[in-house]
């Protein structure tokens, strides 16, 4: 992409793609706001968040590979 320019509408394309790693981060980050505000959550939220990232990466890689 360096030095190439691209058209709005190539640009709104490539950022609509889906970037699983910041999508991870930013639920993530909701994850640890929803724990500190709602201690009681602790306890399960290790495996719910163990099993909402891997529904993320099956979801992610099925889409990539038109599964979906």
């Amino acid at each position: 992409m360096a030095g190439k320019k691209m058209s709005m509408d190539a640009m709104m394309k490539e950022c609509m793609k889906p970037h699983a790693l910041a999508h991870m981060m930013a639920g993530l980050g909701v994850g640890f706001i929803l724990v500190g505000l709602f201690p009681t959550l602790g306890a399960s939220a290790l495996m719910l968040g163990l099993l909402v990232l891997v529904l993320a990466m099956v979801a992610d890689y099925a889409m990539q590979n038109k599964m979906l």
